[in-house]
């Protein structure tokens, strides 16, 4: 069954004209009449009522047109995904995104590389030592993650692409609320709501490697942890962005500490396998999540 043939066929079922099919392929009439001839006795099925110069879909010819569509769709598709691995394009970009970064700071890069077309996207969230190395070991294309302490990596390509900021929060009417400013001793009396997504960063929690507090309480869902803080059951520090709106409507309220009596700015860097933005499209996500966040890109001081 030849693909020219197929194509002719979807043609003349578009155009509802053989002889317009043919313009369009850049062939004579009866050559492309002959041709959807051909498949019609290969299928058994008569695509074309034929009465007299006439020619218009038959019903077997509807019925069989959404299958004709589709099938023609994928084949340009594995056509075009064969073209891209020819000339060493990725067909499918995995990103990766550290438990803990904003979600909503990456949604507008994240749509322009879903407007690619005949190009797969993978994102998955794990926390940062996984992320590393699964770059280090061509397991994923782009991760992003809070900005690292060397001063230089070796073995991928990377930048810093801003900040958000994170705030401690709790209900306006905790006891921490009553402070004027909150001291890490203060922290300490109270239970701590913690926002993370994986059993490593429990691990930390319980190793006591970070937290301002003895009693802590872990949530994978934030919306879930933000409840329990408006039930006055804690407080927490989380990205901005999240609890900006319970804030502003009095569910909330943001505290001053003495350590950083403004909030904390998390820097966040991104970073990709060697070799990605020379392809096409690996230039264009990259340049996406450089450009289109949503992060604050001032200076820190």
């Amino acid at each position: 069954m030849n693909l020219l043939h197929l194509q002719a066929l979807l043609l003349a079922a578009e155009t509802g004209s053989i002889s317009a099919a043919a313009r369009k392929l850049g062939k004579k009439q009866p050559q492309v009449s002959q041709w959807i001839s051909d498949l019609e006795i290969d299928l058994g099925v008569s695509f074309f009522d034929r009465t007299g110069n006439k020619t218009s879909l038959s019903k077997d010819g509807e019925r069989l047109l959404p299958y004709l569509s589709h099938s023609m769709s994928q084949l340009t598709k594995l056509i075009k995904s064969a073209e891209m691995i020819a000339q060493g394009e990725s067909t499918v970009v995995r990103i990766g995104i550290e438990n803990y970064v904003p979600d909503l700071a990456f949604a507008t890069p994240l749509s322009q590389a879903l407007e690619l077309p005949n190009l797969c996207i993978e994102v998955y969230r794990e926390d940062k030592a996984q992320l590393m190395q699964d770059l280090n070991e061509g397991d994923v294309d782009i991760i992003i993650t809070h900005e690292s302490d060397i001063l230089h990596h070796q073995n991928f390509e990377y930048c810093r692409v801003g900040h958000y900021r994170e705030v401690l929060t709790c209900s306006p009417k905790h006891p921490l609320s009553q402070l004027p400013v909150v001291t890490t001793n203060d922290l300490s009396q109270y239970r701590e709501l913690v926002w993370g997504e994986t059993d490593s960063d429990l691990e930390t929690i319980n190793e006591n490697h970070d937290g301002f507090s003895p009693n802590f309480g872990f949530f994978s869902d934030v919306q879930l942890l933000i409840a329990m803080l408006t039930r006055e059951k804690g407080f927490a520090f989380l990205p901005n962005e999240c609890v900006d709106a319970y804030i502003k409507n009095g569910e909330l309220i943001a505290l001053n500490c003495d350590f950083e009596p403004v909030g904390i700015d998390r820097r966040i860097e991104l970073c990709w396998r060697n070799g990605l933005t020379l392809s096409q499209y690996g230039h264009q996500i990259v340049e996406a999540f450089k450009n289109s966040h949503q992060l604050q890109s001032r200076p820190i001081t």
